[in-house]
Formats: structure tokens, sequence, C-alpha cells
């Protein structure tokens, strides 16, 4: 496994298309017989303890290219993230406010084309073996209309993976508005341990945008080359329990991203995890706290939520909001809450403001934006194309609707206009006969029928 780990990222597209190369053939059909990468049990499986055996063979095997193979030992980390990397504890708002149902029927019945099992209703996808679903919930004007848990208990925890970054988007918007961020400025006047590198000519701008023209790009290349920044960045944070692998200092790795040839910041959309944590270490520039403690204090602290919300940190305790963060999902769909007309219903205060959403939305280029690996994935997830993404967002529709994914099937999707949101937890592989997810286009379409458009 020693050479395996360093093959596959967090945010992969479709990381195992590259079954028909030989350069990776051999090791990633390795790693999918390695114990605890297959699939040989049931998402249900996650709803009770695991046996004490398979928990210790799990921890001592976790890294981040096995914690995304979507088998068996994917299953204990998504929900147990804590146990195998350091953790803070965001604590939520006093008050808790549960959830009032107003479960509609109508739901059950929405049919979606799939490309492998042709059309099905959602209360028949939703428990198909091969899509992997653990927990979904749309709401509507603040209350419950659809709620199922195939695959883990409502007060389970559960990460969240890229998903998470829109706490990141969400500040980086707030601190621009209120002047304590310069868009424009380069990302080294917030991040001196960045100075004198190719951070140098990026401007902050490109980072909420992933548009930095760095060799950072999360893609079927970068995830196969083990000396890739991606992977080099993803392998330090993560750390590995086997001590034969030698993890470098995160800090280092960043440094050396180099520009891409021919190519300047703000040319192109190059989606990339490594783009959310620099964003992250702006805002612990312009505040002087930790990006966890940030969260804290200007969103989660404000929440009505059942739990605190989980930041794990890499080895050194820095806070990774670049996609791991774990909670609940009725505290995640709270907090999705907070980008309509219904946040008063769950938070003391009013985070999403108007000019907030409407910043993120008028940000983004949608000529940056068309013919890239985002695009792509819209029109699987939502058979749709989006106009563009921004502040972390990887899409925004025309009508205003914002959708951010996560590994392995993690999402939430925001429509302010329709007053809806929904998120869901999965456990998705990539391999054949799993890896396809429509459940974003299940949620909106539901939005759409009960907005009556």
């Amino acid at each position: 496994m020693k050479n395996i780990i360093l093959l596959i990222g967090c945010a992969a597209l479709v990381p195992l298309a590259c079954m028909n190369s030989a350069f990776c053939q051999e090791p990633l059909e390795k790693a999918l017989k390695a114990p605890g990468a297959q699939v040989t049990l049931p998402v249900t499986a996650a709803k009770k303890p695991f046996p004490k055996e398979f928990v210790s063979q799990a921890q001592k095997a976790f890294n981040s290219f096995h914690a995304q193979m979507g088998g068996d030992h994917t299953l204990y980390y998504l929900e147990n993230v804590s146990s195998v990397m350091r953790t803070d504890l965001v604590v939520p708002n006093f008050e808790y406010k549960p959830f009032d149902y107003a479960l509609d029927p109508r739901i059950d019945e929405i049919t979606i084309t799939t490309d492998s099992k042709g059309p099905l209703k959602l209360k028949d996808y939703i428990v198909h073996p091969t899509f992997r679903h653990q927990g979904v919930m749309m709401v509507h004007k603040g209350k419950v209309v659809y709620e199922a848990y195939p695959g883990m208990l409502p007060t389970q925890v559960h990460l969240w993976s890229s998903a998470s970054k829109t706490f990141t988007g969400l500040l980086a918007a707030k601190f621009v508005l209120e002047g304590k961020i310069d868009p424009t400025a380069s990302v080294t006047h917030y991040v001196k341990a960045l100075a004198g590198t190719a951070w140098d000519k990026v401007r902050v701008i490109d980072l909420i945008n992933h548009t930095t023209g760095l060799d950072t790009e999360e893609n079927n290349q970068s995830i196969l080359n083990p000396r890739s920044m991606f992977v080099r960045f993803l392998l330090s944070v993560f750390g590995s329990p086997d001590r034969s692998v030698s993890i470098e200092d995160w800090l280092q790795v960043l440094r050396e991203a180099q520009p891409l040839k021919g190519e300047v910041p703000g040319e192109h959309f190059r989606y990339s995890s490594l783009n959310t944590h620099v964003l992250g270490m702006v805002i612990e520039g312009v505040t002087g706290f930790r990006v966890s403690d940030v969260i804290g204090q200007e969103i989660w602290s404000h929440l009505k939520a059942r739990m605190p919300l989980l930041v794990h940190l890499a080895p050194d305790g820095q806070p990774l909001n670049l996609g791991i963060i774990s909670s609940t999902l009725q505290d995640m769909a709270r907090y999705a809450t907070l980008w309509t007309p219904s946040w008063k219903i769950f938070s003391d205060k009013q985070v999403v403001t108007k000019p907030v959403l409407d910043l993120i939305r008028s940000s983004g280029d949608p000529k940056a934006f068309k013919g890239g690996k985002k695009e792509e994935q819209a029109l699987g997830l939502f058979a749709e194309r989006p106009v563009k993404g921004a502040y972390q967002f990887d899409f925004i529709f025309e009508d205003g609707a914002l959708y951010k994914h996560g590994n392995t099937g993690q999402g939430i999707y925001i429509d302010p206009e329709r007053d809806f949101v929904g998120v869901m937890f999965s456990a998705t592989p990539y391999v054949p006969p799993y890896g396809e997810i429509k459940l974003p286009a299940y949620m909106r379409a539901a939005a759409k029928m009960l907005a009556g458009k």
C-alpha cells in the first residue's frame, strides 16, 4: 500500500478512468483487492457499530486514497473521521430548534432517467444498492418535505467532503463586503508564509473562483501522478499511520506550486482543494484566528443546531477547511437554510445577507467555466448546464440556485428564490456498477415542483 496511497485525491471527478492506463492499472487493481476496499457490506451496516477487529483494521489502513475507495472501510471513515484525524469541536447556538415537518408524497414519485438503470422514481432510486446513498433531506420554507436515511441514523455525524467549502466561500464573501479582504490583492498580502513564491502573483479572487493559473488542479492527470502538487498536498494533510511513509510539510508543498505554462491567473477555471485551503489561510491572516474558530464565530454559533460542527485537522493541528468537516445531516440542512428566506427559523442572525448572496451570484466567469471538468460533472449530476461557478460553489444556475458537490457523493443544493434546500450524504464508490449519482437532479426537480415552476 505504500505506493498506492499517493494516487487519489479528495475531490476527484473520475479517478478510476485510468483503469485502461498501464501507468496505474496494476496498483489500482491491488488497491481494489485490499482488505476493506471492496464493497461487501450494504450501506445499512453503517447504522450500527462495526466489530472491534473491523475498526482496528480500518484505523491501521487509513490514508487519503483508501478512505475514498468507497468500500467497507469507507463506511466507517465517513462517520468516524474524528477517530483517525485530530478534530476541533465548533459549538452551536445555545438554543436548539428542531425541524417542523410537511412531508410531500409527490416527491417520492419524481422520476429521473439514470444512465445505468433507466427511469427511476425517487422512492426506488434512493434505496437502490448500487447508488449507496446514506441520507437525504429536502427542506421547503423551513419545513422538511422529504427525508430518508437508507444508510445512517439521523443522529450520526458524517463527512461533508467538499460540500464544506461553502463555509470558506461564505466567509470570503462576507469579509470582502466588509472591506477586510481586497479581492484584487495578492494572496501573499494576507498569507506571509507563502511570500516569495508563485502565490505572489495570484489574487485572492483567483482563489475564490479557482482561477489561480498554478499547477494545483484536481484532474485525472494530477490525481494519478504521485508527484503532483495535489497528491503531495493531500498526503501531507491527511497523514498516515504507516510509519514507512514519508509525510511532507504541507506548507512547503504549497510553496513549491508553479505557474502553468502559457497561462496567467484569472484565465481558466481549474478546481483545486489547495485553493480553498489557501483561502482559509487568507481568512486566518485577516482575522488572527484559526479558520475553525472563525466558522464558529461567524456562522455556527448563530445556528440553532443540535450538535457541534467537527472540523478535522492536519497532523500539525491546522484546520482543514478544504472539505474535511463533519456534522449530522439535519444540522447540514439547518446550515443550508441560512441561505434562504427561512433563515430566521434556525439562526439568531442573518448570516447570509442579500449583499453576500448577490456578490456570490454576480462573481465567476462563464467563459472560464465553459467546457471545463466542472461543467462536465454538472451534466452528470443534473443533466443540465449551469452558468458558472464562484466563491467555492461548483455550479450557479441561471435561476440563481447554487450547488456544491463532495467526494463519494456528498452535496448541498440551495435555491433561495424557491426557499428550498437539499442535502445528501453518500458512500458511493467510483468503480462499476457504482459511481452514478443523480440525487441532485431529484432535488432540483422537487424545488421546481414545490414552487409550481
